[in-house]
């Protein structure tokens, strides 16, 4: 194997709020990633014109998708950290009963749209490699295994990801001015809805649902009534 892949620079996921201290470090870096980003207009049908005038409404956040390959099948020392590459190369040469199950590398970054604590809300995360760094939730992951054991159990696996960016509502409003002074709206709860999933929606912040909480007096975010009308107030 050629030096400068063993020491080829990984990408890595952390979790940064809340703060954990591992670091998950991906078997292969991506061949290539998508960064899409996009905005919405609304038409307005005038009368005596040929076509709608455009009306400029919101931009959408940024998302980063790619797909990550695993593999503990045949993986050596090039694989992961320096730690996963001892490991799978130790296990390399071993007859099928002594391979990795690849879903114990799958399901750290699966696990990372679990709903944490007293959050209510998946965790922030941050995607990193060479000069990208890329701050959001991880929205979407879809896992394909593409090779078993004589036991059925998986040992090649790809994810596609996709994250979504994160920006504090105040770094928003810094850049983009709303010249409207009021853009309250409101909301009928839906069986699931909680005020942390809501604040997410609307705001892009999860502790955006304390305001939401305040406006509406809500003692207790976890009684949410079906059927109820909330407000969800302006950006402040």
């Amino acid at each position: 194997m050629p030096v400068q892949t063993l020491f080829l620079k990984k990408a890595t996921i952390k979790q940064i709020d809340p703060p954990s201290l591992e670091e998950i470090t991906v078997l292969f870096n991506p061949s290539e990633y998508t960064i899409e980003s996009s905005v919405k207009y609304a038409e307005h049908n005038v009368l005596g014109l040929d076509m709608p005038i455009a009306q400029f409404v919101n931009g959408n956040r940024e998302t980063l998708k790619m797909n990550l390959f695993f593999d503990t099948y045949s993986a050596g020392l090039g694989a992961g950290s320096t730690m996963d590459g001892l490991k799978l190369a130790a296990t390399s040469q071993l007859t099928e009963l002594g391979k990795i199950d690849v879903r114990e590398y799958t399901k750290k970054i699966y696990s990372l749209m679990d709903v944490k604590g007293d959050r209510h809300a998946p965790p922030l995360v941050e995607f990193r490699w060479g000069t990208l760094s890329f701050q959001g939730y991880i929205v979407a992951v879809t896992q394909q295994f593409t090779k078993f054991t004589f036991t059925g159990k998986p040992v090649r696996a790809k994810l596609e990801v996709t994250f979504q960016r994160y920006v504090k509502p105040a770094d928003l409003l810094k850049g983009e001015p709303r010249n409207s002074p009021d853009r309250t709206k409101f909301k009928t709860i839906s069986e699931g809805d909680t005020l942390t999933a809501i604040a997410i929606e609307e705001y892009g912040d999860a502790e955006m649902w304390r305001e939401i909480a305040r406006v509406n007096n809500i003692d207790n975010p976890r009684l949410l009534r079906t059927g109820s009308v909330i407000k969800i107030p302006a950006w402040l």
